[in-house]
C-alpha cells in the first residue's frame, strides 16, 4: 500500500511540474527567445514582471521588437504604461515607423497623446504625409 502512494505523489508532482513547465515555457521564454533572436534587449524578469501585471506580453514584445528594428528607441517599460492607459501599442509604433520614413518629427509623447485622445495615429500622419505631398506638387504645377 505505501508503494502506491509514493507512485501516486511521483506521478502526480511530475504532472504539476510539467504544467508549469509547458506554461513557463509557453507564456515567458518564446517572448524572451523572439527578443534575443531579434536583438532587442528584454530580460526574463520583466516579461514576469508584466505577465504579473496582466500586460499582454505578445503585443508589448512585438511593438518593441518593431521598435528596435525600425531604429527608433523606445523603453519597454514606456510602451506597456501606454498599454496599460488603454492605448494602442502597435498603432502608435507603426506610426512612429511612418513617420521616421516620412521624415516627419513626431515622438513617443505625441504619438501616445494623440492615440489616447481617441485618434488612429497611422491614419492621422498618412494623411498629413498626404496633404504635404499634395502641397508639393501643387508648387511644382505652380511655378
Amino acid at each position: 500500500m505505501n508503494d502506491y502512494i509514493i507512485i501516486t505523489i511521483t506521478i502526480a508532482s511530475s504532472l504539476i511540474f510539467l504544467g508549469c513547465t509547458s506554461f513557463f515555457l509557453k507564456k515567458i521564454f518564446s517572448p524572451w527567445l523572439q527578443c534575443k533572436f531579434s536583438n532587442a534587449k528584454i530580460s526574463i524578469f520583466q516579461l514576469i514582471g508584466m505577465w504579473l501585471r496582466r500586460v499582454p506580453l505578445e503585443t508589448i514584445v512585438k511593438a518593441y521588437i518593431y521598435s528596435c528594428k525600425a531604429g527608433i528607441p523606445i523603453d519597454i517599460k514606456t510602451l506597456e504604461a501606454h498599454c496599460l492607459a488603454g492605448g494602442n501599442v502597435l498603432n502608435v509604433v507603426h506610426a512612429l515607423i511612418y513617420a521616421k520614413d516620412s521624415l516627419i518629427k513626431l515622438d513617443f509623447k505625441q504619438a501616445a497623446t494623440m492615440n489616447l485622445a481617441g485618434g488612429n495615429v497611422l491614419e492621422i500622419i498618412k494623411g498629413y504625409q498626404d496633404k504635404k505631398l499634395r502641397e508639393f506638387l501643387e508648387d511644382l504645377k505652380n511655378p
